[in-house]
């Protein structure tokens, strides 16, 4: 194994090991072209087949029916694949596939761990998502260099076994930033090498990558395809790959059957069915939830705790461990990693943070519940991404008075936290010659200011959300024509 490959994993292992997943019975071996074949990969794009009967195999595939996106929305897959298909029919064009391997969450291994140490099963995914749907090109959309050399030798095997039949397959790497893997980021970058998020509609899969309709993939998503479609795959449970990591835990990487009980998990990690923890779940965009509720590790299972299972992150909190400074961290990093393109965002992560910062102590006439409402309720849809609804993080109160060390991301020591350790260029990315710097001097919306009405976390002159005008007042359309958007016409004033 080369040294290259090597990730900050203590351990590597399926749940069940008698259920063949991507793992394998050896997980710190490397796929090669040859023994993936003779395990029985890349059988259905062997022998062509029309688009058409391509996708009709994978909706046909009692394991994909549920299937949804692992990159963290966890979209329904099908429905996208059936979207670009059609958009791409009804256009009469050859659409793009892209396998997003960006992975920005601090918490997160897998996609990497895929990129690196089974890169053929992606491919083989990718290959047969491209033929679903017609695609002339397919990238693999990855930031750190490890992966991008396994997934460049890769594709040599590929071309030099299959003469180069089928999409073009292309490396696109990535900005090393949080949000370089967001769907339009990814087509953005594509196009033009900056990756920042776009507004929508339009969405990829309506125009994308070089104005084509295009289907944006988690690299794990294409994994499950891949394994599905084997002529040797069984039925069994839906699982997920997720990186557990946190208080009195190394991290590892294990594959888990979707709602194992968080009681379960635990005793196996640790001996104990009931300790005292929380759990930020699902990255930092998740939530933290207290092992006490006794949830299922599952889609449905978290969302009616306020939480997502997102990437499959699980970070365990030492129970003396503040939960407001941990929301506080989480957003002082959302305030030094996002996209600083909406003014909106900008301020209002900043204010939040400090805001959330100076919670843990006590502070009279300050109704913290009331004003975390009230900015959860201002803020959604005023930005091109979604904004985080920290306060559902921040229902607990310390139990100190001071805040502690935040331990969010020094588990995973070999991941610096960004905000702590800015780069020494300025923060400003590359992702090919020429390409314009990410600064902050590339905001738009520092010409001039428009007030709203309610006083939000990032004042009362701060500019407009970012949404479509599809009942825009006059003086909406006079802000349009100086180069804002507002997603509130009527609350907006000179």
């Amino acid at each position: 194994m080369s040294d290259d490959l090597t990730l900050p994993l203590d351990e590597i292992r399926a749940w069940d090991g008698t259920v063949p997943g991507l793992l394998g019975a050896d997980p710190w071996r490397s796929h090669t072209y040859s023994g993936y074949v003779a395990d029985g990969g890349y059988t259905k794009i062997a022998t062509p087949h029309s688009p058409a009967d391509i996708l009709r195999v994978i909706e046909e595939a009692s394991q994909l029916a549920a299937l949804r996106g692992r990159g963290g929305a966890a979209f329904p897959t099908l429905h996208k694949l059936k979207a670009v298909a059609t958009a791409a029919r009804e256009l009469d064009a050859r659409s793009v596939v892209v396998a997003n391997g960006a992975e920005g969450e601090p918490l997160s291994y897998k996609d990497r761990y895929l990129l690196r140490y089974r890169p053929h099963l992606v491919l083989d995914g990718l290959l047969i998502v491209a033929a679903a749907v017609n695609a002339g090109s397919a990238y693999v959309y990855v930031a750190d260099s490890a992966s991008r050399r396994s997934v460049a030798n890769a594709i040599d095997e590929i071309d030099v076994r299959c003469g180069g039949d089928g999409p073009r397959l292309l490396i696109e790497q990535a900005q090393d930033t949080y949000v370089a893997g967001e769907e339009t980021a990814v087509v953005r970058a594509i196009d033009t090498g900056v990756a920042r998020p776009k507004d929508k509609p339009p969405r990829p899969y309506q125009v994308g990558v070089g104005g084509v309709p295009t289907l944006v993939l988690n690299v794990e998503t294409l994994a499950w395809i891949a394994l599905a479609l084997r002529p040797d795959s069984t039925p069994g449970p839906d699982r997920f790959l997720a990186t557990v990591s946190g208080a009195h835990l190394g991290p590892r990487l294990l594959e888990l059957p979707t709602g194992v009980p968080v009681g379960e998990l635990l005793q196996e990690l640790t001996g104990d069915s009931n300790p005292p923890f929380n759990v930020l779940v699902g990255g930092f965009f998740g939530g933290i939830v207290p092992v006490s509720t006794h949830f299922d590790v599952s889609y449905d299972g978290l969302k009616m705790l306020g939480a997502g299972l997102g990437c499959g992150a699980l970070h365990f909190l030492d129970p003396s461990t503040c939960v407001i400074s941990i929301a506080a961290d989480v957003v002082a990093f959302y305030a030094k990693n996002n996209a600083r393109q909406c003014r909106t965002c900008m301020s209002s992560t900043d204010a939040i943070a400090n805001f959330l910062a100076g919670a843990g102590k006590p502070r009279p006439n300050v109704d913290l519940g009331e004003t975390l409402t009230r900015w959860s309720i201002q803020l959604p849809g005023r930005v091109l991404a979604p904004c985080p609804t920290v306060w559902r993080c921040c229902c607990a109160r310390c139990s100190g008075t001071t805040r502690r060390s935040l331990p969010v991301t020094n588990t995973l020591a070999a991941r610096p936290v960004p905000w702590r350790h800015p780069p020494a260029d300025g923060s400003t990315f590359r992702s090919r010659p020429g390409a314009p710097p990410l600064t902050d001097s590339g905001c738009s919306t520092t010409r001039s200011t428009w007030s709203v009405r309610d006083e939000g976390p990032c004042g009362s002159c701060q500019v407009p959300g970012i949404r479509h005008l599809r009942r825009a007042s006059p003086a909406a359309l006079r802000i349009r024509r100086l180069g804002f958007r507002a997603s509130s016409p009527s609350r907006c004033r000179r």
